[in-house]
């Protein structure tokens, strides 16, 4: 009886320990096939979740053209395809851009305006320049441009430039003339004493240079920023020898010999418009010469003044001849005294004679007395118009 007891609990406790490990190997073949298959758990950690990026455009919309790099865009079109700004930061910009042009314009009036001022024009709406008659608008427009030049504009037909493009047109409004006047200095190019009068007559001038003097060049320079006509002043031989010297055109000389020493006085001035003779009572008086002479000028497209240094010059004959058409004769010199009522009273001569002819010349020379004269003579109420001489030959 105790056998079979101690028999039966054995076979309990095996059966037992076989179902406990059948069990554990159940459990244990759930958890591990649960693995494999990837299941998750029922709750999972909520994870910060990255969305994908895209386009702020639809692809519809992509633009197909090239696309300029970013270096060469300018600072304008940054501003306008950058999305964060608005109208009003896109005006304020292109506005900066803009200034440099809108200083230059403010400059470009400024320079106008005291230009105008200092030859008592009124400037009115729209740029229209009422002009007095005692000026020529050629030579506004040359003394004009050579102020313009300093800060790279032109003007040119009444309409100022920038780069070759046309910025602003002047409308001038020139009162009307009774007659025209051109004033010649002779002598110019020995000194430079004078000068500073010269320089202060504001008014349509013509200088007439010497060959070969100490200022021969820089005075060519001067007159061309002055507006005048610039012109050789040709030295030619005088009946009195004692005045002779090697820069003379002679009576006998070969036209070769002529047209040398021409070529070589004109290379000393890059700015001549135009001949008168320096003395020359002998040579002008000379057929053979002058025809030599004012053959050279009508071949350079130049001008002759005959000075008139004695009455039997034979300049117009000979001009009308060989057809030099610009060609004219000196009507009054100013000073052949040197005072200053005398040169007062050639001048009244001088407005005159252009209101009876429509156009007289008188010349002056390189005087103080005939230079402060001209600049203080009452030009504004003579109605008469001072011209540079190519503007009527």
């Amino acid at each position: 009886m105790g056998r079979s007891k101690k028999k039966s609990f054995s076979i309990t406790l095996i059966l037992s320990i076989i179902f406990a490990v059948i069990c554990i190997i159940a459990v244990w073949n759930v958890k591990v096939g649960d693995h494999e298959k990837g299941l998750q758990p029922d709750y999972v950690e909520p994870e910060t979740e990255t969305m994908p990026y895209e386009s702020i455009k639809p692809p519809t919309e992509e633009k197909t053209d090239k696309i300029i790099p970013e270096q060469e865009k300018s600072e304008i079109d940054r501003v306008i395809d950058s999305p964060q700004v608005n109208e009003e930061d896109i005006e304020q910009e292109v506005t900066e851009a803009e200034k440099v042009v809108d200083a230059t314009d403010t400059e470009l009036a400024q320079t106008l305006n005291s230009f105008f001022k200092e030859l008592n024009c009124h400037i009115g709406e729209n740029w229209v320049i009422d002009v007095p008659s005692i000026y020529s608008l050629t030579w506004i427009e040359r003394r004009l441009n050579n102020i313009l030049a300093e800060s790279g504009y032109r003007i040119d037909n009444s309409k100022i430039y920038l780069n070759d493009k046309e910025i602003l047109e002047l409308k001038f409004n020139k009162m009307p003339s009774k007659g025209k006047i051109a004033i010649i200095i002779d002598d110019v190019g020995r000194t430079t004493r004078l000068n500073t009068i010269l320089q202060e007559i504001k008014l349509p001038l013509n200088i007439s240079i010497l060959p070969k003097q100490r200022e021969t060049t820089s005075m060519s320079t001067i007159g061309k920023k002055g507006g005048w006509d610039v012109l050789l002043h040709l030295p030619m031989e005088p009946k009195e020898k004692s005045w002779i010297d090697s820069t003379f055109i002679k009576v006998g000389m070969d036209s070769e010999e002529v047209k040398e020493r021409i070529d070589d006085y004109l290379k000393e001035m890059s700015y001549v418009q135009g001949v008168n003779n320096h003395m020359g009572s002998l040579a002008t008086s000379d057929e053979n010469i002058m025809r030599t002479v004012l053959g050279i000028v009508r071949e350079k497209g130049l001008y002759f003044i005959d000075s008139l240094t004695i009455s039997n010059s034979v300049g117009e004959k000979v001009a009308r001849e060989i057809g030099l058409e610009r060609f004219a004769k000196r009507d009054i010199f100013l000073d052949n005294t040197d005072e200053k009522e005398y040169i007062r009273s050639q001048i009244d001569h001088l407005v005159e004679l252009s209101i009876r002819k429509g156009f007289a010349i008188g010349i002056g020379h390189l005087r103080e007395n005939t230079l402060t004269t001209i600049k203080d003579y009452d030009w504004n109420t003579k109605g008469v118009e001072l011209v540079p001489l190519s503007d009527v030959l």
